[in-house]
């Protein structure tokens, strides 16, 4: 008894562990396709990257990141530069877009809301250190 006691538990254990593969295998696969499909901000096309967010009550907003001629929405101070990134409204629901134009690369970026307080892009899930004790939304430009 003891013999096909062991035979079963061996083949349930082999059951198992192939059941969980196979579940770990899906689990990757449709997160993968998740996030792609919930970037939805910002989008790629060739070379014009669209920068979209929705904030209703803000009076400005601006695109800020660490690509040169943005600076954190700083731009050339010495030039005079203000507001630079700065998004205009798409739509009467607090819609909010500007398109720039990046060459393919690694970029850190988020958006500046009324000049004081920063806002991650909710629409996409890509999130790392910004450099300075913070966080920012990652783009990758292909």
């Amino acid at each position: 008894m003891s013999y096909w006691y062991n035979q079963s538990m061996r083949l349930l254990a082999h059951v198992i562990r192939r059941a969980l593969f196979i579940a770990f295998v899906l689990a990757i696969a449709s997160c993968g396709r998740y996030l792609e499909k919930s970037l939805d901000s910002p989008l790629v096309d060739g070379d014009n990257i669209t920068f979209r967010v929705k904030c209703p009550s803000a009076s400005t907003v601006q695109l800020a990141g660490d690509w040169g001629g943005n600076n954190w929405a700083q731009g050339d101070g010495e030039a005079g530069e203000v507001l630079v990134g700065l998004m205009g409204k798409v739509n009467g629901e607090g819609g909010w877009e500007i398109t720039v134009c990046l060459a393919p690369g690694r970029y850190r970026y988020r958006f500046l809301v009324d000049e004081t307080a920063w806002l991650l892009d909710p629409a996409n899930p890509r999130v790392v250190d910004d450099g300075r004790g913070g966080k920012a939304n990652l783009l990758i430009v292909p």
